[in-house]
């Protein structure tokens, strides 16, 4: 065997073990903190519900709401949600809406609240976001899109 012929397996394995050691003694990659919750459920009577991530759970006051959650009211149903800027939503029977984005962190200039009302009735209060940056609020439906400006909306929309 030549001279670099004997190194050649020496090196490789001494690359390993170096890789191995940085691999080894790296912090480990940090967790990924769970999304904040945009609000809380504050009144849910008869039926009411929130799916999120393809999961139906009951509604019932103090239970965190959050971005991507759709809200749900039955025939009988009734259900009111604080969000954290302190607007607040409230379906009437046969309702359902989608909280498509809620971002409310001030002193970073992120805010902003999209709602989607698939059918029933709403009732939004606006809270810091529309006060703070009002163009940012989006509520929709079926058929529109409502831009707010001013701090109370009610809205109706029927299912196509």
């Amino acid at each position: 065997m030549s001279s670099p012929d004997i190194w050649l397996p020496i090196m490789r394995r001494a690359v390993g073990l170096c890789v191995l050691a940085l691999l080894l003694g790296a912090p480990p990659a940090p967790a990924q903190a769970p999304p904040a919750a945009a609000g809380r459920v504050k009144v849910a009577t008869g039926s009411a519900s929130i799916v999120r991530a393809g999961q139906t759970i009951a509604a019932a006051p103090g239970v965190e709401v959050f971005e991507a959650d759709v809200l749900r009211t039955g025939a009988d149903g009734r259900l009111s949600v604080m969000l954290k800027d302190e607007s607040r939503l409230a379906l009437g029977p046969m309702s359902e809406l989608g909280l498509t984005r809620f971002a409310y962190a001030p002193n970073d200039q992120q805010l902003g609240l999209s709602v989607r009302l698939a059918r029933g009735v709403l009732s939004y209060v606006s809270g810091l976001i529309a006060k703070l940056a009002p163009e940012s609020v989006r509520l929709q439906t079926p058929t529109s899109i409502i831009g707010v400006r001013g701090t109370h909306v009610l809205v109706k929309a029927e299912a196509p």
